[in-house]
Order: C-alpha cells, then sequence, then structure tokens
C-alpha cells in the first residue's frame, strides 16, 4: 500500500466515523422528550392596606424540551410566555396600579431555562451548567418557587457527586438570580425597591455548599454553607438601592435532619430538625449574627398526614434573618405577608392536615390541606397575626388538575397599631403534557 493510498484510507476511515458521530449526535437531539405546562389563573386579593380590591386572571405557557443524551452530554431549554385575560386589576409592580394589591404577575415572554448538563454513571457525578432551577434542604435558603406564573431560575454552574454510596455531595457557583418578573423593569426605576425586592434579576457571585447522607434508613442528614455576593441590576445606580441590595449578601451555614419511622401497619411518624447560623457577607456593612431554627413533627395514617411545626427566623432589631433566593410562598403562609422578616424576627407556629383521596368521584384523585399559623416576632414575642390556608386539588388524569386554594391573614389592624387584614383565593387549572 502506498503512502498516498494509506492516507485516503485514513481520512476516508474518519470521515466515517466523524458521520457517525455526527448521526449518533442528531439521533440525540431529534429523540428528546418535548414538554408543556400551561396554566390559567385566576386570583383575587383583599388587603387592607390598600384602597382597591385586585382581581385578575392570566394564561401561563410553558414550551420546553430536553434532549436524549449523547455519551453522558443532555441539553434543556424552555420558554415561558405570560399574558393577562382580560383587564389586570392589581399592581404588579410593573404597571403603577399602587392602589391595587399586589400581583407579582407581569405580562412576558422569557426564556426558562437553557443548560448543558453532562452524566458520568462512572464518576457518580453530574455538571449542569447554564440557566437552570436550583434546591436545597428544606428549600428556606436556596429554591427555584414555580407558584408565581415565571417562577424563579439561577444562571449557575452544579456540580453533583455521588460516588461514595449514600453521599450526596453538592457544590453551586451563582452568576445571576432570575427572578419572577423575566427582563421587565420596576414602574419606578428610582426607589431602592426597584434595586432590591422587585430587581428584575440579581447579579451574583454566590457559592453554595451541601453535603446529604442517606446511608441510614430513614435517617437524612444534611450540612449546608450558602455564601451569598448578590449585587444589584445594571439599571440600580442610586446609592440607596445599593445599600438595600448590600444587605441581601450574607453567609449562613446550617445543618438539617430529617427521620422518618414506621409505628405500626399504615401509620409512620417524621421528625424534622433544621438549624441555621447567619451573618453579613460580602458588601454586607452590618454587623450581626442571626440564628434560624425549626422543628416539625408529623404522622401518616392511611391517606391522612397531621402536622405540628414551630419556626424562628431571628431579627435584632435593625434587621431580620435574609432569605432572598429561598421559598417565600410555601412557608410562613399562602398570604405571603412575611415574604421579607420583619426586623424583630418571626416565629411560626403551625398546624396541619393533608388527606388524599384517590379515585374520588371517578376522578384520578383529590387532595384537601388545611393549615394554622400563630405569627408572633422573635426578638419581642409580640403577636403579629395568624393565618388560616385551604387548598383543593382535583387531579383528572396524568394531564388535567384543577386547584382551589384560599389564604385569611389577620392581624390586629392599622387602627389598632398591628398588622393590616388580607385575603387571596385563587382558581387553576393546568395542563401538563
Amino acid at each position: 500500500m502506498t503512502v498516498r493510498s494509506a492516507a485516503a484510507a485514513l481520512v476516508s476511515l474518519l470521515l466515517s466515523a466523524s458521520a457517525v458521530q455526527a448521526q449518533d449526535v442528531l439521533d440525540a437531539l431529534v429523540s428528546g422528550k418535548p414538554y408543556a405546562d400551561l396554566r390559567l389563573r385566576y386570583e383575587t386579593v383583599t388587603d387592607k392596606s390598600r384602597t382597591l380590591l385586585g382581581d385578575g386572571a392570566a394564561f401561563r405557557g410553558r414550551l420546553g424540551y430536553d434532549t436524549a443524551r449523547w455519551h453522558g452530554l443532555g441539553l434543556g431549554v424552555a420558554f415561558d410566555f405570560l399574558v393577562p385575560v382580560g383587564a389586570p386589576n392589581y399592581n404588579t409592580t410593573r404597571n403603577g396600579k399602587t392602589l391595587y394589591p399586589q400581583i407579582a404577575d407581569t405580562p412576558l415572554a422569557a426564556l426558562k431555562h437553557l443548560n448543558l448538563s453532562y452524566v458520568s454513571t462512572e464518576l457518580g457525578t453530574t455538571v449542569i451548567a447554564g440557566r437552570q432551577r436550583l434546591a436545597l434542604g428544606g428549600q428556606r435558603f436556596l429554591a427555584s418557587p414555580d407558584w408565581r406564573m415565571h417562577g424563579q431560575s439561577f444562571d449557575a454552574v452544579q456540580l453533583v457527586n455521588t460516588s461514595v454510596p449514600g453521599l450526596t455531595l453538592t457544590y453551586i457557583w451563582i452568576d445571576r438570580v432570575n427572578r419572577i418578573y423575566a427582563e421587565t423593569s420596576p414602574f419606578d426605576l428610582t426607589t431602592a425597591a426597584a434595586g432590591a425586592n422587585q430587581a428584575s434579576y440579581f447579579k451574583s457571585n454566590s457559592h453554595v455548599l451541601g453535603a446529604a447522607y442517606t446511608g441510614i434508613k430513614g435517617l437524612r442528614l444534611e450540612a449546608y454553607t450558602l455564601l451569598l455576593d448578590l449585587m444589584p441590576p445594571a439599571f440600580a445606580k442610586t446609592a440607596a438601592q445599593r445599600n438595600a441590595m448590600a444587605l441581601y449578601s450574607t453567609a449562613t451555614n446550617g445543618a438539617r435532619a430529617e427521620y422518618t419511622m414506621p409505628l405500626d401497619e399504615g401509620l409512620s411518624a417524621r421528625l424534622v430538625g433544621d438549624y441555621a447560623r447567619q451573618s453579613p457577607y460580602a458588601a454586607n456593612p452590618l454587623s450581626y449574627g442571626l440564628d434560624y431554627w425549626l422543628a416539625e413533627g408529623s404522622v401518616t395514617w392511611g391517606r391522612l398526614t397531621g402536622a405540628v411545626g414551630y419556626e424562628v427566623l431571628g431579627g435584632n432589631g435593625v434587621i431580620g434573618l435574609s432569605t432572598p433566593i429561598g421559598s417565600l410562598h410555601i412557608t410562613n403562609g399562602w398570604a405571603d405577608f412575611f415574604s421579607t422578616t420583619p426586623v424583630n424576627g418571626l416565629t411560626d407556629f403551625s398546624f396541619s392536615g393533608i388527606y388524599a383521596w384517590p379515585g374520588f368521584l371517578g376522578l384520578r384523585s383529590l387532595t384537601t390541606t388545611i393549615a394554622y399559623h400563630d405569627f408572633g416576632s422573635a426578638k419581642l414575642d409580640l403577636g403579629i397575626g395568624t393565618e388560616w390556608n385551604a387548598q383543593a386539588e382535583f387531579v383528572l388524569d396524568a394531564n388535567f388538575s384543577i386547584l382551589a386554594k384560599y389564604a385569611d391573614y389577620a392581624g390586629s389592624g392599622l387602627t389598632a397599631g398591628g398588622t393590616p387584614d388580607k385575603r387571596i383565593f385563587w382558581l387553576q387549572t393546568v395542563f401538563r403534557y
């Protein structure tokens, strides 16, 4: 064989291999899984601190696609589209309707997820880079809540290792926090809130470490550290905006334990304990140390689960415990009255009951929930209101569900020097494919 013919054979082999690889990549791209999450919701809010009743309906369409894996690599993408149905009689923080209560769903078309992932079963390692959902432990300090129409996401790199049996190690670097408003801008760009809790995004140079151990039956132990260096969006240029945003930068170190144990046939119990200590970090100018702790117990008997809990978020009279990228709606009542911890902190004594009814009236299931919260201040031990929550979710089949939900927060009233009452009702239908 001549050198020329050998070179030609090598080139032909490489081209053939490249063609096979290209076909494999194409197969992975086209054999993935498309999905849709369509949500229609009506919401009405009575807030005694506002002049008018807030109500309106909105439709959210989420369309996404996850490719199949090629040599461990996968690509995921999703878009959200949110449009009001009828006239929005509420304050989105973007439309200037400040006489109305706030319903933080603004019209938008936005990228929800776009990430590249790599999974190695041999190394027990997963790497995800790009826009993604994140969650840690009980989701108090890090979560991607999706209750609002356009939920929170993160531009981040996440590394998860499970090579040691029973042990999951996680490291996350967060470059940007994409909030529920997407790229829409606050109505008044000059306020401190516009650069902080109403911001469309946070710039970030934050690090998250987590270690979870599940090697003992029924027990999950977890330790976590969050070093949050959060910065205001580009439009926030005033000193007040920078100062407000600097208070969100914190260092939080904590540990969590969950234990589930059978008690009898059809009867089990679950215990949860969580403790964390928080201090300033990065550009935060304050000096403090605040505690967080949670104790919760529940019992499940057949289809019925009852739970009781006590949660404390510390406050020193100047600032309360900070949870700017955690899950807010699922904690401390659905009226979202305490989405920011009061400066004197917050205590929450709660109890709840959940009943699941498979096959209800020929449907797939009915799940009902009722919960009660008694709120107080952690520093001064003053009562700051109570709240009842109730929910019924009808799951018709694998795709359709209907949700009715109610929150009733009762403060002592503004005329008595207390907090305003707030009531919210939601009616929602969801189609998922």
